[in-house]
């Protein structure tokens, strides 16, 4: 019987004759991949819209097929990126809606869905189907989807990149096939969700894998070591933290004095990346924070860690709403390029935004490699301490 070690060997082996380095992409040249609003649902809402491409409106129909919406109407459909901070909305002239929320690794604000179901039915629309878009096709939070998980059965739905997006585009994919320009643009989309969703292994290689696994006792390797793969991701992730917590106190020596308590213990750092790995329901978020001086308990500069771990600038602007407005301007000047949202006036996802449940084959080898680990570490905290000082000056 191989041992554990040889069909780690062998896997490795496969992996170098099969495997490519990631191919041009115009996606991710012009955009980070991770861009929800800027890529993801300006490309998606680009897509659904009959009079943006040849493809009229085939690949609208496929979604709402693949979304169980029947008879929406044609007549005077329209496709918005960001109506009413919506991320992408389909109506039409006989007041149906479609409203796609769309998140790449970013959570939910506050009652964000039932915000937005609420806007449309003052605006008139009269039948709304709510469709929520993750990476892994989860449900969002409770108080985000509030009443709406009591709407009639098809008014609401997750959607997932690689279970719904993924066959989406392979059928538009084929309806492309004359269309030289959209068909190229399909398929290096396609293969941007394959690795943001770390499915991005050929078919040869997946092949000749599977049937190794398939001969003798590898099987039973292979699943003793998928037992131990969550727990690598999550001492891999608490290395991270600790080398971005441990640079800063070597570097950034003023900023290290002003760490807030909120941030992880070193007693409980490896069961949050624990139970952030394993997706446990009763997990809590966490981060690293370090207050602004003079504004202690009030305004941070921090990293947190949804899907992926961003950094910004902490300030809740219903109870500081002066010093909000202050700091949105401040970081706009200095060209800051993230989102913002009520609590945070500026966050950014890693411009390579690992995503560190299911990290693609390019991202563990990232974190894998001492020297590119030490690069992104000296990245990140460098920007978050640029950020802190921003904030600190007058």
């Amino acid at each position: 019987m191989p041992s554990h070690h040889s069909l780690l060997h062998l896997a490795s082996l496969l992996r170098q004759r099969h495997a490519r380095p990631p191919g041009f992409n115009l996606f991710t040249t012009l955009r980070g991949g991770n861009d929800e609003v800027r890529l993801h649902s300006r490309f998606l809402a680009a897509l659904l819209n009959p009079r943006a491409h040849g493809l009229g409106a085939a690949p609208l129909n496929e979604l709402l097929e693949r979304c169980a919406i029947r008879d929406f109407a044609w007549e005077g459909v329209r496709v918005e990126c960001e109506r009413w901070n919506i991320d992408i909305l389909v109506t039409n002239a006989r007041r149906q809606a479609l409203l796609i929320e769309n998140k790449v690794h970013a959570d939910d604000q506050p009652e964000q869905l039932v915000r937005y179901h609420r806007r449309l039915r003052e605006a008139g629309y009269r039948e709304i189907h709510v469709r929520y878009l993750t990476l892994e096709g989860r449900d969002p939070r409770e108080d985000s989807l509030g009443e709406l998980r009591d709407l009639e059965e098809g008014s609401y739905a997750a959607l997932g990149y690689y279970a719904d997006l993924v066959p989406w585009l392979e059928a538009c994919l084929g309806r492309a096939a004359l269309d030289p320009p959209l068909r190229e643009s399909l398929a290096q989309y396609r293969q941007l969700i394959l690795q943001l969703t770390g499915h991005d292994m050929d078919n040869a290689h997946l092949e000749t894998l599977a049937e190794t696994l398939l001969q003798g006792d590898n099987l039973l390797g292979a699943h003793d070591i998928r037992l131990a793969y969550d727990e690598a991701l999550a001492r891999l992730q608490a290395r991270l933290w600790r080398a971005l917590k441990a640079r800063i106190a070597t570097q950034y020596q003023d900023m290290a004095k002003h760490i807030s308590s909120d941030s992880w213990s070193e007693a409980s750092l490896d069961g949050l990346c624990r139970d952030h790995v394993q997706r446990r329901q009763n997990s809590k978020g966490y981060g690293l924070y370090y207050w602004i001086p003079g504004y202690e308990k009030t305004i941070c500069a921090g990293f947190e860690i949804e899907y992926a771990i961003y950094l910004g600038i902490y300030c809740e602007e219903q109870n500081e709403p002066e010093r909000y407005r202050v700091l949105c301007q401040r970081l706009d000047a200095v060209g800051h390029g993230g989102s913002r949202n009520a609590y945070w006036p500026s966050f950014a996802f890693h411009p390579e935004a690992l995503n560190l449940r299911t990290p693609s084959a390019e991202q563990l080898a990232q974190l894998s490699d001492p020297d590119r680990f030490a690069d992104l570490v000296a990245t990140m905290s460098d920007e978050l301490a640029r950020l802190w000082e921003v904030c600190r000056s007058n």
